[in-house]
């Protein structure tokens, strides 16, 4: 292959690659900056040239005001930006560290003082959160500071929504940290595995509307369960996010999907400086005390907690650097200003040893489903490792089980019927367990597949 080939190939693929970046950071971010120019006698100024500066990846965005003296700036990061408006026979004026929201668009109206435009207005302080000009949602975004810094059970951002104004989600988690159901609000409930629930429904109403209509969405994405209403199939941890906009009421024509809180969460960026984090949590039940007090359901016995939880993550990002190929020149191509790379990662690690106390399925019923099922049940209960760990047999008793339940005890256990029905066959719940029971010397035989909880 000729060198000439070569060079065109790999600009060629280094082309593409940037500009599959480009679009995808340009698809990622809705978020703008809007408003009018006009003078100091408010009358309106066209053809001002405009221009918006990313503080943080020093990207550049450039119009003109229209007619009318109006411009439109989109596809904005959250963060901080450097905004400038120039225009012949005024002074040039430069707002510094002008914030802007996640998903949101700010208003920000400028007035030209007449001058020449080698003088500079400079408004250098932070600009405060200026009033709501653009819509009229009640939202809040919630900021990386707040992500970072705010206690949140299991650091699960989600929890963060509780804090917008006409949220409510009091008593939606127990004394040991695991979600409790709001009334009325069927579903898995809230996550109480940290971010590794499969769906994550927050437990939070917001101006009144059921849990079920909540939204989420991650960059525009939406990540609603198709099982249960007002879950979310994928739970962001706290490095990886940037801003969450929640809006509880009076939502924008895009948010038309679900009545209840739209959750929006902007996923973190790289930037011209590398930046990272790093996090453990350990507990080990070494490190634990006893309780003072007995607490053992009349045992006599002090205890402790006795938890081994391991969680830990980081994250990094920075500018893209890429190896450059060929003689001369520098040896790879500078990301600043240009590309950007970030990624976080979170693992869990727990192990307990504490006891709890409920019917489990016994060896004859997972033989009885192998020998006449052949779908998820039964790979379900021939895999490795899934026999539960019995300390002690309790005496059973029928009037643990609700409804009109085949019931009696048996070999230490309760038989509540013969397996009902087959794959894709409706059950209806007057029928668990068949209608009869069926005991024999060996153990007994449980219920249908649908209630594989029973015996002890």
């Amino acid at each position: 292959m000729s060198r000439t080939v070569y060079r065109s190939i790999r600009t060629t693929l280094c082309g593409l690659f940037v500009l599959c970046a480009m679009i995808t950071a340009h698809a990622q971010f809705r978020a703008g900056v809007q408003g009018t120019i006009s003078d100091a006698n408010g009358a309106l100024v066209p053809d001002a040239k405009v221009t918006l500066k990313d503080l943080e990846t020093g990207k550049v965005q450039e119009t003109n005001s229209s007619g009318e003296g109006f411009y439109r700036i989109t596809g904005l990061a959250p963060g901080k930006y450097e905004l400038t408006v120039e225009k012949a026979g005024y002074k040039k004026s430069l707002s510094q560290n002008l914030s802007v929201n996640a998903e949101n668009i700010q208003g920000v109206d400028v007035i030209l003082e007449i001058g020449e435009i080698t003088a500079v207005v400079t408004i250098a302080d932070e600009a405060a959160q200026q009033l709501e000009t653009e819509n009229a949602n009640v939202n809040k975004a919630i900021t990386t500071n707040e992500i970072k810094r705010l206690p949140q059970v299991g650091r699960d951002p989600y929890e963060l929504a509780r804090l917008t104004p006409g949220v409510f989600g009091d008593a939606s988690r127990g004394a040991n940290g695991n979600s409790s159901g709001l009334p009325n609000s069927p579903g898995p409930g809230g996550s109480s595995s940290s971010i590794f629930q499969t769906e994550n429904q927050v437990q939070i109403t917001a101006n009144g509307q059921r849990i079920s209509a909540n939204s989420f969405q991650i960059d525009g994405v939406s990540v609603n369960g198709l099982t249960h209403g007002g879950a979310a199939v994928v739970t962001p941890n706290q490095e990886s996010v940037k801003e969450i906009q929640v809006s509880s009421t009076t939502y924008s024509a895009e948010d038309g999907r679900n009545s209840g809180a739209q959750i929006k969460v902007v996923s973190q960026n790289g930037t011209n400086d590398f930046h990272g984090s790093a996090f453990i949590k350990y507990n080990s039940p070494k490190l634990n005390a006893f309780n003072k007090y007995p607490n053992d359901f009349g045992r006599g016995r002090t205890e402790r907690v006795d938890r081994f939880y391991r969680q830990f993550g980081g994250s990094v990002g920075g500018p893209l650097y890429l190896p450059r190929f060929g003689e001369g020149g520098p040896a790879v191509y500078s990301g600043k200003n240009r590309a950007f790379f970030f990624l976080s990662y979170e693992g869990l690690r727990e192990n307990t040893n504490t006891l709890a106390t409920g019917y489990v399925e016994t060896p004859q019923f997972r033989q009885a489903v192998l020998s006449s099922r052949s779908g998820i049940t039964s790979r379900i209960l021939s895999s490795s490792g899934i026999e539960p760990r019995i300390v002690g047999t309790l005496t059973p008793s029928c009037s643990d089980l609700n409804g009109n339940i085949p019931c009696q005890p048996v070999g230490g256990g309760l038989d509540i019927g013969s397996l009902t029905g087959g794959l894709g066959q409706y059950v209806s719940l007057s029928n668990l367990g068949g209608g009869g029971l069926e005991h024999s010397d060996s153990g007994f035989r449980s219920c249908s597949p649908g209630a594989e909880w029973f015996s002890c």
